[in-house]
Parts: C-alpha cells; structure tokens; sequence
C-alpha cells in the first residue's frame, strides 16, 4: 500500500519507470530510421569503404539546340562591331562618285588630287566630274590606265584634302571578311544611308583578281573593296551579265598589288587619250500633224557622239498616214499615204542632273529630205445596164475602183527640244516643208536611246 510520506528523491515508483522506458524507446527509433534512410540508395560492394563524395559544383544550364547559324556569310559579322565603324568611316572620308554625260560609277581617292576607278566608268572620251562628300564636285582627266585596261587614275583639277584611303600592305587571305562600298543613288543629299555596303568572305585569289562570294551590283563598280581595318585591299570590277541557275553569286576586284604598280606608274608615260566618236543606237516612236492629217510611225537612227557634248543623229524615219473618221459619202473614196523621211540632226547636250539617272535637254536643227507616197482609192457605184431605167426590169449595180498613185519629194528642214532620261528619250520638232508649197508639220517622239 502506498505511503505518501516514503517519497523521496530517488522514487522508484512503476509510473516514472515506464516513462523512461517509452522516452527510450522514441530515441532508438529515431536512430533507426535516420540508418535506414541513409542505406535507401543500394551501394556497390566496395562503397562502404569509400568517404562520402562532395556535392557536385553548380552548373550552368545548356539550350538543347545550338542557336541558329547565320543564312549567308555577309551576316557572319566577323569584322565585330569596332571593324565595320572602321570601315564606315574609311568610306565617307574617301569614296566619290564620278559621272561623265552617259555614265556614271564609284572611285576612291588615295591621295588629295587622285582618285582610282575601273576603266568601265570613265571608258567615254567625255568631261569627268567628280563628286565627293559636302557636295563638292570637282572637273577631272584621264592621266593612268593600266595594261589590263582595267584601273584609271583620274587627275583632279582641285585637292581634296584629308580624305584619302589607305592601301593595304598585301592582298587579303582567303576566308577573311571583306567590305564592297557602292555609291548611294542619293549620295551626298542622305548623310545616314552612307556608306552602301555588302560584306562577305574572299573565296579565291591570285595576283590578278579577288573573288567573292558577295553578290556585288552596279553600283558597285569602281568603289573600294576594304578589310575590317578600312584598308583598300582591290576595286571592284563590273559584274557579269547574268548568273547561271544554280550557280553561287560572285564579286571580282583587282587586288592592291595592282593598284600600287598603276599608282606608281603615273608620270612615267604621257597618257594618250583614245580620240574618236562614240557610236550608240536610238529608236523611237513617233507621231506626225500636219494640215488636219495625222501620221504614226517610227524613227532609227544611229547617235554619234563627239567633243563631250555634241550629238550628231543620222536617222531613217516611216510613218503611215492615220485614216480620218468623216461622214460616208458618194463617190466612196480612200486615200492612203506613205511618208519616208531621211534627215540628220546635229544637237547640243546641257546637263541638268547628275546622277545614276542622268537629266540632260538637248536642242538641235537639222535637215534632210521628204518623199511622199500617195495612192488614193475612189470606189464608185454603176449600172450593169444603163437602159434598165426604161424597162420594167430592177437595174443591178456595182462597185468600181479607181486607183491613182502619186510621188512627190522635198527638203525639209527642222528645229526640235529633246529630254534624255538616262536611256529614255522625249522630244518635239517642227519641221518646214518649203516646196512645193509651205508645209509646217509637228512632230512627237518618245524612244530609247543607248546613251
């Protein structure tokens, strides 16, 4: 029986003993479970003499696929960001554009009064202009083309200080990036669109030509070919006339090793300009009034050009006349005319713009010769029996046809106004037939021309 008085400090009553008991076995639980979870993951035979491993170091996490390739080399952007400013400005201080009265190009100036082109752009015997940044536009001569007869050297009436392009010291290898300049059609009005430029890859080379694969336009031609370091390592070449299905785009330059020899050939040999007259061809259609009669017809002929601005146009010409709507009467008649003209025109060009589309008005007089051929149809109605008016019988008609032809010649002379649109052509003439009598006929053109 319990006795409240024998408790003491060290009570060994059944109630604390089972405390103790359950506290220890809570304790040897816990310490199983954490053993067991730490055996979870089955180890090889020899793993439980090996330390633990540390945690693996962090990792940065990797795209499944690769970020996409660029389409075309021109974008691979090799040159870096620092290159192509390179470049830029390289091309402002020393690109020009030159224009002669048909053509027009790139060049590059490489030192204050020379600047070096292709043949192709300068290969009329024409007055040169050159244009540079600041609207400055400059006269220049022909004084250097190479044997090849592929690189000018212009000579310019007046410097152009501080704006020359550097040469490269050797011709780009093969794989390295490169930067074609084209002149702008706004060149010097667009200050943001300068320069015009294609980047690619040189993917052949020799001592001769420079091959890209960049797909290098018109506007290409005669301008620089630069490395990343706005050197001049060639001058683009004209590209060819087309490309075949399934053939790689391609653009050419000469390399600097040849534009170093032209430049340091210029003095040695007095340059001798090729005189001569330049031949082109011009068609147009054409439209005749004279006296209430219209004509249509068309004119070729064949354009020479000489001493830089003058015109001289021999020209065969056929125009039919335009039947005239009028009220049908008897006797029924037709007249039909055929008109060839021979003349020649001697006209002065005056430039109005210069540009990739070239403006310029052309006055002229000229003369030549009319030959007129007119055959005039009449159609009449007759009886088949004049005395059937006196007979009971129905008289019967028939149509007959009277036929006369005619031939007349005269001179003429003309005064006319035409606008050369690049290859388009627009004019007036009025042209004076003295004889046999005063004729005065207009005439309106439109046609082509291939300068």
């Amino acid at each position: 029986m319990w006795n409240p008085t024998r408790e003491g400090p060290h009570d060994t009553s059944p109630a604390p003993r089972r405390v103790r008991s359950l506290a220890a076995a809570a304790l040897f639980a816990a310490l199983f479970a954490s053993s067991a979870v730490a055996r979870a993951e089955p180890l090889g035979a020899g793993a439980a003499t090996e330390p633990p491993s540390p945690p693996p170091a962090p990792t940065l996490s990797v795209a499944s696929s690769p970020p996409a390739t660029p389409a075309h080399p021109l974008e691979s952007g090799t040159c870096g960001t620092a290159g192509l400013e390179r470049v830029a400005e390289a091309a402002r201080r020393g690109t020009v554009r030159i224009t002669t009265h048909t053509n027009w190009g790139a060049g590059f100036l490489v030192d204050d009064t020379h600047v070096v082109t292709h043949v192709s752009v300068v290969g009329r015997p024409f007055k040169l202009r050159v244009h540079a940044r600041d609207n400055l536009s400059i006269d220049a001569k022909v004084v250097f083309i190479d044997a090849f007869e592929r690189i000018a050297i212009l000579e310019l009436d007046a410097p152009i200080p501080g704006k020359a392009l550097e040469l490269a010291t050797s011709a780009p290898v093969i794989g390295s990036e490169v930067v074609a300049i084209a002149v702008p059609v706004d060149f010097g009005t667009r200050e943001e669109r300068f320069p015009t430029h294609r980047r690619g890859v040189v993917s052949d080379r020799d001592d001769d030509l420079l091959s890209t694969d960049a797909l290098l336009g018109t506007n290409h031609t005669g301008g620089p070919l630069l490395d990343c370091q706005g050197h001049v390592v060639g001058i683009v070449v004209p590209s060819p006339s087309g490309v075949a299905v399934g053939q790689a785009p391609m653009g050419h330059a000469v390399p600097v090793g040849r534009i170093r020899e032209a430049r340091e050939s210029v003095g040695k040999k007095p340059y001798q300009s090729k005189p001569g007259i330049v031949l082109g061809f011009a068609t147009t259609f054409a439209g005749q009034f004279e006296r209430g009669r219209g004509f249509i017809g068309g004119t070729i002929g064949i354009p020479m050009l000489f001493a830089e601005q003058w015109e001289f146009l021999p020209r065969f010409s056929a125009f039919v006349q335009v039947p005239a709507k009028g009220d049908i009467h008897l006797p029924l008649g037709r007249t039909d005319t055929l008109r060839l003209v021979g003349d020649v025109r001697i006209g002065y060009r005056i430039p109005l713009v210069s540009s990739p589309a070239t403006v310029s008005l052309v006055p002229s007089i000229g003369a030549g010769w009319n030959w007129d051929f007119t055959k005039e149809k009449t159609y009449n109605l007759q009886l088949d029996d004049p005395t059937c008016m006196n007979q009971t019988t129905a008289c019967s008609f028939r149509m007959v046809e009277n036929e006369q032809e005619s031939r007349t010649q005269t001179g003429a002379v003309f005064v006319g106004l035409g606008v050369h649109v690049h290859a388009m052509t627009f004019g007036y003439e009025l042209r004076v037939l003295p004889s046999p009598d005063v004729k005065f006929i207009h005439q309106l053109s439109l046609g082509i021309s291939t300068f």
